[in-house]
């Protein structure tokens, strides 16, 4: 039994404060434990959309975002992705095991947790003219033809393929996702493999405009998005509304936020 458990957000350093701080109000997430196991290294935050758990963790390596696969039997588990491709590459403290993919990216798979109440989000003033946003996606970034990529992340998440080219340029697939939790896709991409998120909103310049006063700063326009940095280090997207997640509820932002 395994499923996508969510993601650790790996912050370069030792500032757990900060961290914490940027991704919890960047993402509209409570912040549940801010010392979790009292090392000064994780913070937990509120559960995200589709019941998804969400950490910071500050690591040594450079900052990234990285997956988490929860199994009954994580060597089982890192088993079965071994006979996809992926590979063993550590075994921390004997509780869960550091894999890398066939496409490059680091993820975990880890012992299963039990369902977390969920913790509501901290309530957003809004007397003034409000926007939205959330987290509405988790892009896994692949170099090369998306192919291979695809049919490794579908059967290492256990989820259908909707779309092997969704605009018909080789650029972009997705994976299946219920209504209340983001959108799983896979990116063909010129950089290193990574992992990043979507943020949407229903007004572009006011969204990146309070994250800014978060810490991040704008990288470049595409098209129809921004690419912006984090005050962690990582690349993460601010994106127009679109359909199709009617089981996500928005964060509503002041225009003082």
């Amino acid at each position: 039994m395994r499923r996508l458990a969510g993601f650790m957000i790996d912050c370069q350093g030792e500032d757990l404060a900060m961290a914490r701080r940027f991704w919890s109000q960047a993402l509209g997430l409570p912040i549940v434990d801010p010392d979790e196991g009292d090392a000064g290294r994780y913070a937990l935050l509120g559960k995200g959309p589709g019941g998804w758990h969400i950490e910071t963790q500050c690591v040594s390596h450079p900052s990234r975002l990285h997956l988490d696969i929860e199994a009954r039997d994580i060597d089982a588990e890192a088993d079965r992705l071994e006979g996809l491709g992926a590979t063993r590459v550590g075994n921390p403290v004997g509780r869960w095991w550091v894999m890398q993919a066939p496409t490059g990216q680091r993820f975990c798979v880890v012992r299963w947790r039990d369902d977390e109440p969920r913790v509501p989000a901290p309530a957003h003033n809004a007397r003034k003219p409000a926007h939205q946003s959330v987290l509405i996606a988790i892009v896994i970034d692949c170099q090369g033809d998306l192919g291979p990529a695809v049919d490794f992340w579908s059967a290492a998440l256990d989820r259908k393929i909707v779309s092997r080219d969704q605009d018909g340029d080789g650029k972009y697939a997705e994976l299946a996702s219920a209504k209340d939790e983001p959108f799983v896709l896979l990116q063909r991409v010129d950089h290193d493999p990574r992992v990043h998120l979507d943020i949407e909103t229903d007004d572009l310049d006011a969204e990146t405009a309070r994250l800014e006063k978060l810490g991040a700063t704008r990288v470049e326009f595409r098209k129809r998005w921004w690419v912006m940095q984090a005050p962690t280090g990582h690349r993460f997207c601010v994106v127009r509304q679109q359909p199709g997640k009617t089981g996500i509820t928005p964060n509503r932002w002041a225009a003082s936020d």
